[in-house]
């Protein structure tokens, strides 16, 4: 598990490290629009040119500040969800996501998994890479993706 996520991590330091060296270069990193995540030590998406880079969500209402009930696939849809938000949020969609890393706690629920993605991930299905760790906040499900800015 710790290898896929390390793969994961040198692909991106690579794509970092191609980019341009002018002054041309866009990086920004763009805090958190839900009010409850205002102070985490971390961005929602690092854009990198017309790249984004999203920081992982968990099935988590935002709203009501915990994990939303059903299982996993409840819990996947209210990841998939809180991704729309934050792409909707820098001008993008799921249309647009290239790669997707999605942690499960249980592979298990891989199944289970995959018919909720499923239904988000129709006409556009990114590279995915899949495999089970510990999560935060006793979340079930993980997702972390890259996209393109529209």
């Amino acid at each position: 598990m710790r290898t896929a996520h390390f793969i994961f991590s040198l692909c991106l330091i690579i794509i970092l490290s191609s980019c341009k060296s002018d002054n041309k270069t866009v990086l920004k990193h763009h805090k958190s629009i839900e009010k409850s995540r205002q102070n985490v030590p971390f961005s929602d998406a690092v854009q990198v040119d017309n790249l984004l880079f999203l920081t992982g969500q968990i099935g988590k209402d935002h709203t009501l500040g915990k994990i939303v009930e059903g299982g996993i696939e409840a819990e996947t849809k209210q990841t998939l969800v809180n991704i729309e938000k934050v792409l909707k949020t820098h001008n993008s969609d799921l249309n647009n996501v290239i790669k997707c890393t999605v942690i499960l706690s249980d592979i298990d629920d891989f199944n289970k998994m995959n018919k909720v993605y499923r239904t988000f991930f129709t006409d556009n299905l990114p590279a995915r890479t899949t495999f089970a760790a510990d999560l935060v906040a006793g979340a079930k499900i993980e997702i972390e993706v890259v996209a393109l800015k529209k």
